[in-house]
């Protein structure tokens, strides 16, 4: 309901789990029969098969709960594919100050590394809609400058243009966990219906998100934080739809400073964001008459760049707070429209089933591609430091050779 001063971006039904049935207690006749049955085979015949018995159990236990079974944050019947959790995948935000230009063209990123993951159906499960490109098709890397965020989220893909409505062109969001109960799972996790989420009952839930709509925005171009929209305490962008928002749940989803009535607040947009397809050409700028802007459905590669302060003026609890040297609970999603028609719940695509650690590191080095970066600098200050050694010597050789010769003398004849 964008037009009535809030937006609640796809509602959608409670997640529904089946109950799980206990199963019947055996009466006594059906125990012995069993005893008797399994008489000689059962680990209970003495004491040591007992042992094993037990440390079998332990062991099986214990592997059940490291083996962590996640689902995708949809909230269906079916919730998406299960998978397993992301052990050990770390998005590190290495330390680049005056590298990295908000434009949609993914050159300067060259020397950051980054992660690939494959996108998983998030809501629905349906085997005849799998993202086209196949495994590890979303490559995610983040870098900070010491006052700005930066995310470079890069996806293969046919180019699509179709700007009736959002859902007509490819769409990306990012979340983060703001409260310490907001789970990846339901976008925050708060049981809470529509009517009845808000700051006190979903306390804790608090996600941040940023979800960009392509069907406004011209390649190249920087939309989100603009003025207009920030001088009316809200996260939205009127201009290009990327736009700055929260969430308790699914079911409640805001754009920064709107409250679930509608009351504009003091919230603001943060980001700024651009896109740009491999089959598009933005070197000299690019306006609404040039659209549709490249070849349409031609193989390709999409790219999205993103900014934002480390830290905001949220009072909210509305945006995540970025601290260097701390990690922070991140995802990403990817909406793309199949056969020139409107995507819908199936093409609705995560890049995890749970969330991802993002760490901001405190320092250059870390993080950085060392065969690009940390070897050239090295080698580029070794061969200064072997020209100034050189020179010394040389300058040095020289002094010595003209101080060294020897001088005439003539003794001084005392006249008197």
């Amino acid at each position: 309901m964008r037009r009535q001063g809030r937006r609640q971006m796809g509602l959608r039904s409670r997640a529904w789990v089946a109950p799980v049935r206990a199963p019947a207690r055996l009466s006594r006749s059906a125990r012995m029969l069993g005893d008797s049955r399994s008489s000689g085979r059962r680990c209970g015949n003495n004491n040591n098969n007992n042992n094993t018995c037990i440390i079998l159990c332990c062991l099986v236990t214990l592997l059940c709960q490291v083996m962590i079974v996640a689902r995708g944050h949809g909230d269906h019947g079916s919730t998406g594919p299960v998978c397993m959790r992301n052990i050990g995948v770390k998005l590190q935000a290495s330390y680049l100050p005056g590298i990295i230009t908000v434009d949609g063209d993914a050159d300067d990123w060259s020397v950051v590394e980054g992660h690939s993951f494959m996108l998983l159906q998030a809501i629905t499960d349906d085997a005849a809609h799998p993202y086209p490109e196949g495994d590890h098709s979303m490559q995610i890397k983040v870098a900070h400058d010491g006052k700005d965020v930066f995310f470079l989220i890069q996806v293969p893909g046919a180019y699509v243009y179709k700007s009736d409505s959002e859902k007509d062109m490819a769409s990306v969001a990012l979340i983060f966990g703001v409260g310490d109960d907001a789970t990846y799972h339901n976008m925050g996790g708060c049981p809470e219906l529509t009517m009845t989420c808000n700051s006190s009952t979903c306390s804790g839930h608090e996600v941040d998100l940023m979800h960009f709509y392509l069907n406004k925005a011209i390649p190249g171009r920087l939309y989100g934080s603009n003025l207009f929209d920030n001088i009316n305490g809200t996260g939205r962008d009127s201009f290009g739809n990327l736009d700055d928002a929260y969430c308790w749940n699914p079911h409640c989803r805001y754009v920064d400073g709107a409250d679930p009535y509608g009351t504009p607040g003091n919230g603001m947009n943060d980001w700024s964001g651009s896109w740009s397809h491999s089959t598009i050409d933005t070197e000299y700028g690019l306006v609404l008459p040039d659209s549709p802007y490249g070849t349409v459905d031609e193989s390709g590669t999409y790219t999205f760049e993103f900014a934002r302060p480390l830290r905001t003026n949220d009072q909210l609890q509305q945006d995540v707070q970025f601290t260097i040297g701390a990690t922070h609970r991140m995802a990403a999603a990817f909406w793309y429209p199949l056969n020139n028609e409107a995507w819908e719940s199936s093409q609705h695509y995560s890049a995890s089933c749970d969330w991802l650690t993002l760490e901001i590191l405190p320092g250059i080095g870390t993080g950085l591609n060392r065969s690009k970066v940390g070897n050239a600098t090295v080698s580029a200050f070794s061969l200064l430091l072997s020209l100034a050694a050189l020179s010394v010597s040389v300058a040095v050789g020289w002094w010595v050779r003209q101080t060294s010769r020897v001088a005439s003398f003539n003794p001084i004849v005392n006249s008197l």
